[in-house]
């Protein structure tokens, strides 16, 4: 297979370190069946002792860790793999790191059975010495076994979906019926093929919207499951720490969410429907971003009180990294002041421009 070379300033591992505004961060993909509680206590300790304190939830179901020294950064690495938190080998990592399941699969009945197995090849097979192609920069690939959270729920650039008994490969808005003994040799061609066309663009960006509803993973939802939701994705290090004490196991959701084998309660996770916390999403601004503008998160959760049911999105510049969904309300910070969007992203026309959170507040309460 082509061997390609890595783009400039992308580093192959999902450990690596990169430096941001405030300090270095690290990644972190947890094992496909979750954390368990000594993981958790590790992340904990090097979040509290080396970082800023605090644990990022990613959209794919990873974990982010600032603050951290340069060197603190570089060790960080190979001591989580010491954990069971990802591979040695770089570059076998950066493969391990495409892949993400659904987060019940093995828990929930009405999954598809075979979804965990299916991962778990995959798995092997994308981390295998053998293979020398190497991951397309932000490339993912999903196993999506449906079920109480419904198949297409799950997006990446490849998705192995079951549907109607059967598993199917899309690829953008392609789609491809296999049997179930070709699935894994089907991703891998589709895979070292995006390699090596690495700039012909994502095929995530040309797949249709899902059209479906994702049931809010709360509360008890399933016999043995309990979910919560971080608050706009930040888990405090003593919040993982009690979740840790609680001996529970824990899986990341792709939607900055976690589900537990037991009921726990810890700071900065929601677990009640009705917590208007829920509408929130931000970037960590300028708290943590050299091109954030605001103090996104500050502001959000100041503004929560008065959304009345209103979905808000705070971005600390125009690129709007927390999210690409249109919502109720986004703020877009500039030098002189946020945008003011209604129904829309952070690319849309705003309405009023030059606003201070205060502002936002009274036109929140007046509409």
């Amino acid at each position: 297979m082509t061997r390609v070379p890595l783009k400039k300033g992308w580093c192959p591992s999902l450990h690596a370190p990169m430096q941001t505004h405030d300090g270095w961060l690290v990644r972190v993909t947890p094992d496909l069946e979750g954390l368990s509680p000594a993981q958790l206590v590790f992340l904990a300790e090097r979040a509290a002792t080396r970082g800023n304190g605090r644990i990022s939830l990613t959209t794919r179901g990873n974990l982010q860790l600032r603050g951290f020294e340069e060197q603190a950064a570089k060790r960080f690495a190979s001591d989580a793999a010491g954990q069971g938190l990802g591979l040695a080998d770089p570059e076998r990592e950066a493969r391990r790191r495409l892949l993400f399941m659904s987060p019940l699969a093995g828990i929930d009945p009405a999954c598809a059975p075979d979804t965990l197995l299916v991962a778990r090849e995959l798995e092997a097979a994308l981390t295998s010495p053998q293979q020398s192609w190497q991951a397309p920069e932000k490339y993912s690939v999903a196993v999506d076994g449906g079920g109480f959270i419904p198949s297409g729920a799950l997006r990446a650039d490849l998705m192995l979906r079951h549907e109607d008994g059967v598993w199917c490969l899309y690829r953008g808005a392609e789609r491809h019926a296999s049997n179930r003994e070709a699935l894994v040799p089907l991703v891998l061609e589709r895979l070292a093929s995006s390699a090596s066309a690495a700039n012909a663009g994502r095929p995530l960006h040309q797949a249709p919207p899902f059209k479906g509803a994702i049931p809010r993973l709360l509360g008890a939802f399933l016999p043995g499951s309990f979910g919560a939701v971080a608050i706009m994705g930040e888990i405090s290090a003593s919040g993982f720490r009690a979740i840790a004490e609680a001996e529970a196991r824990v899986r990341v959701t792709p939607w900055r969410g976690l589900v537990m084998d037991r009921p726990v309660a810890a700071p900065d996770l929601i677990a009640g429907p009705s917590d208007p916390r829920l509408a929130l999403t931000a970037c960590p601004g300028r708290d943590g971003c050299g091109q954030g503008l605001a103090s996104t998160r500050q502001d959000a959760l100041f503004l929560a009180p008065f959304l009345k049911g209103r979905r808000l999105h705070v971005s600390g510049c125009a690129k709007g990294c927390a999210s690409r969904d249109s919502s109720d309300v986004t703020l877009v910070a500039r030098e002189g002041g946020y945008d003011l969007i209604c129904q829309g992203t952070t690319r849309d026309h705003p309405v009023e421009t030059g606003l201070d959170v205060e502002d936002v507040r009274r036109r929140l309460c007046r509409a």
